[in-house]
């Protein structure tokens, strides 16, 4: 019998161990001769030394928001600065069952395509995978808001259609009411460019954290969600 408790002690003292040596960072995009050994969704130490090669790029995310590193070069896992505010933080983590508006910037404005969003508002432009949480939130965006549009989506399968109508200068709408999503559901776009496809992942529960958030969408392949979440909690590059 206490041999029996011994173990058990020693194991619960491992698991605890485990637990708090688990890593805090995570990496999210990469390239160059050193993209094999870190892919997205790799976890990587809080105070991990990390050796890039030439032409090797690394974005990491932490709690603190996500930073790009290239080689060559030897980087610390610990060196990312400055805290997502708690505003910021909750409009991309928190559970979805009020509607939010926008994601604030963190650390600086976002660049490129993604100014603007959050993560629960699909790209009408961009085929792949269309993670939701809660149905009651999704909305649709457009990069190039210039013109007036009208956007019909159409679900494959039962194929109930639905519009959506953006003015001129008018980049986010709602989800049109009569496609409702379930998990499998593949929607057609038109209306905004080439044909696009979304294919719909549900998540529940929402992750915690941005770190939560970011793996949850590199598991389920929702690469046009990750870029929103990257590209609004970024920070300058290191070299």
């Amino acid at each position: 019998m206490k041999r029996s408790m011994r173990i058990m002690l020693a194991l619960a003292g491992t698991a605890l161990f485990a637990v708090g040596s688990s890593a805090a960072v995570l990496v999210v995009r990469s390239s160059g001769p050193s993209s094999a050994a870190f892919p997205p969704g790799k976890a990587l130490g809080d105070t991990q030394t990390v050796k890039l090669k030439a032409n090797d790029m690394l974005v990491l995310l932490d709690s603190r928001g996500t930073r790009t590193l290239r080689g060559p070069g030897s980087f610390s896992t610990s060196a990312a600065s400055s805290s997502a505010s708690g505003s910021s933080l909750a409009a991309v983590t928190s559970q979805v069952g009020s509607r939010r508006a926008r994601v604030q910037a963190v650390r600086s404005g976002p660049t490129g395509a993604t100014r603007g969003r959050n993560v629960w508002q699909a790209d009408v432009t961009r085929s792949g995978s269309l993670c939701v949480a809660n149905p009651t939130d999704l909305g649709l965006y457009r990069g190039n808001a210039a013109t007036e549009a009208h956007i019909t989506l159409t679900d494959s399968a039962s194929g109930k259609s639905g519009m959506a109508h953006f003015d001129v200068g008018q980049s986010i709408a709602r989800w049109p009411v009569e496609v409702p999503v379930s998990a499998g559901s593949e929607i057609r776009v038109k209306g905004a460019g080439a044909p696009a496809t979304l294919r719909v992942k549900m998540v529940s529960p929402v992750p915690s954290g941005l770190e939560g958030m970011a793996q949850s969408f590199i598991r389920n392949d929702c690469n046009a969600q990750l870029d929103v979440l990257i590209d609004t909690f970024s920070a300058p590059s290191g070299s």
